[in-house]
């Protein structure tokens, strides 16, 4: 095999992972946001989800796409282990289409796609019709590839080299499975392994049997991509790529021994046309037995489904600290939106779970403080990150509630609640502030903090903590004596505000201290006191029942502006 075959070879394969690569990036844009609604609310049980991944994929042609939108959506909050799990299964079968369309043999009519595709870039009058034009050129362009590499094969047939090495890959299960799992982790698409392993096969260097090893080992390496997706994710999402993995390496073990005794290779010749022995219909022999394969696994594990994801659960164990800053809706059920009583109850118990999430990170805040911990600083951002994602979900189901009801007293409380949610986010956001000015300006500053800062900074600490406690007791049943607690505690906390405000701008004034430390203590006095004044508002809003007072029911649009 010469330079220019390698070159070939290599330029059609690039072609067709970019070919491959446009049609499923412009499918997505064209199915994607629909079908997220789908995934999200057509997935209660295994079944259902199997279904409804294996149709998506089947639209956007990647089962990689599907498992890391299923990622996004756990770690998220949006989607359950459990619902992903059927989703995971139905998104293997679906991706099988594309080896049953390159066993078409739709080469031929390659440049007819990529032609038809370049037009309609050209002649495009909207952006639905830019996303079709590269679908239909990617598809072309698959098949373009997949000639390059077809040609450039053939000189491999009169090389015995060649057919030594492949010869013993794929006819030793083992190898021919771990060079699947490898070919596939570098490519990082399992329709472009398939498409080589077709390749080889009608040119005669692999056998049907090491074509279907190189195939399961090709399932088993595509889920590098989801673990890909999965780093930086919580411990939920990365079950996700554990469940993905773990259904294909059972399934790989199940179906390989199967085809070592000769079973499913006898299966697949039964129910495909043509001697593969002889080398007819190679191309529909592999693309039957990668089909079949996921469909058969899929249905020997979705009554499993549970225990998949209890394994996963155990081996990938969700940290402690993880629990508290998830920020997965744990309250927010979407079956109660039509119940508006229950459902404003349990966006009010989320609110609570908000708030929790703001007692945490001032408490990392200050940990940090003491023991200079960058780590705990730096926590303080992603809790907050926790905080906004909650305030979006129960703001969207807010919208839900107030689109289903009628009932007048639920019309007034949505406002109320709405705002309740954005002061919490705002408490979260002056958390940072705080978090900012306690470990980074004051740790900078050129000179140690004054003792007598250090003292009013640890007592606004403890002031705004039982305010908090005060506060997190009175959203589980709002007592009334709990409303002049809170009150009482926010003045303490504003007059002690005013009083070190005065006594510190004094002070710098007659040079009794050091400027910076001083400045710095009055930005940090500060930041606490809007906490106090935000945490204040809650208790007046749930005071009055979260009643909104105005006659007009508030529109859809308006609304709509609280989830952006």
């Amino acid at each position: 095999m010469g330079f220019f075959q390698i070159l070939n070879f290599f330029g059609g394969l690039a072609l067709f992972i970019f070919g491959m690569g446009r049609m499923s990036d412009n499918l997505q844009a064209v199915a994607g946001s629909e079908m997220r609604k789908i995934l999200k609310k057509l997935t209660g049980t295994p079944l259902r989800g199997a279904l409804v991944g294996m149709g998506f994929t089947m639209l956007v042609q990647s089962s990689s796409a599907t498992t890391v939108m299923m990622i996004g959506l756990v770690n998220a909050g949006i989607m359950t282990l459990n619902q992903a799990v059927g989703i995971i299964m139905g998104a293997n079968i679906g991706t099988t289409v594309t080896a049953q369309l390159i066993a078409f043999n739709l080469g031929r009519f390659a440049l007819l796609f990529v032609i038809a595709g370049v037009i309609l870039m050209f002649v495009k009058r909207s952006r639905a019709m830019e996303h079709w034009s590269m679908i239909i050129l990617g598809f072309g362009m698959l098949f373009v590839g997949l000639n390059f590499m077809a040609q450039a094969a053939i000189p491999l047939k009169e090389s015995a080299v060649a057919h030594q090495v492949i010869a013993r890959l794929s006819s030793n299960p083992i190898l021919g499975i771990l060079s699947g799992i490898i070919f596939t982790m570098i490519l990082q698409s399992s329709s472009a392994s398939i498409g080589i392993i077709i390749v080889l096969a009608n040119a005669g260097l692999i056998g049907f049997e090491g074509a279907l090893y190189l195939v399961y080992g090709g399932n088993v390496g595509t889920t590098v991509t989801a673990w890909l997706a999965g780093i930086g994710a919580n411990s939920t999402a990365r079950r996700v790529a554990l469940v993905h993995t773990l259904f294909n390496v059972f399934g790989t073990i199940i179906f390989g021994i199967l085809t070592y005794l000769g079973l499913y290779t006898l299966f697949i010749n039964r129910i495909t046309p043509g001697d593969v022995l002889a080398g007819e219909n190679v191309a529909r022999h592999i693309a039957n037995g990668h089909t079949f394969f996921n469909v058969l696994n899929t249905i020997i594990f979705l009554p499993f489904a549970g225990a998949l994801a209890k394994l996963a659960e155990k081996i990938v164990p969700k940290k402690t600290e993880e629990e508290i800053i998830f920020g997965e809706p744990k309250h927010l059920n979407l079956h109660l939106v039509n119940d508006p009583y229950l459902a404003v109850g349990q966006a009010i118990k989320e609110m609570r779970e908000m708030l929790k999430l703001v007692k945490y990170a001032i408490a990392l805040s200050f940990e940090a403080f003491r023991e200079g911990d960058y780590q705990k600083k730096d926590k303080v951002e992603k809790v907050e990150d926790a905080i906004d994602n909650l305030q979006y979900e129960i703001t969207r189901y807010l919208v839900a509630v107030n689109a289903k009801t009628n009932a007048d007293n639920i019309i007034r409380k949505i406002p109320a609640l709405l705002h309740t949610v954005n002061d919490i986010e705002k408490i979260g956001d002056f958390t940072v502030e705080m978090n900012r000015i306690l470990n980074i300006q004051i740790k900078e500053q050129k000179s140690p903090l004054d003792a007598v800062y250090l003292k009013v900074i640890e007592d606004l600490e403890t002031k705004v903590q039982i305010m908090l406690d005060l506060t997190l007791s009175y959203m589980v049943d709002f007592q009334q004596k709990q409303i002049y607690q809170i009150i009482e505690m926010e003045g303490r906390i504003n007059e002690r505000h005013r009083s070190m405000r005065v006594e510190i701008l004094s002070r710098i004034q007659n040079g009794e201290c050091n400027a910076e430390s001083g400045l710095n203590t009055i930005d940090f006095i500060d930041a606490m006191e809007m906490i106090g004044d935000k945490v204040k508002n809650i208790v007046k809003a749930g005071s009055t029942d979260f009643i909104y007072y105005e006659e007009a029911r508030p529109k859809e649009a308006d609304l709509a502006t609280h989830t952006e």
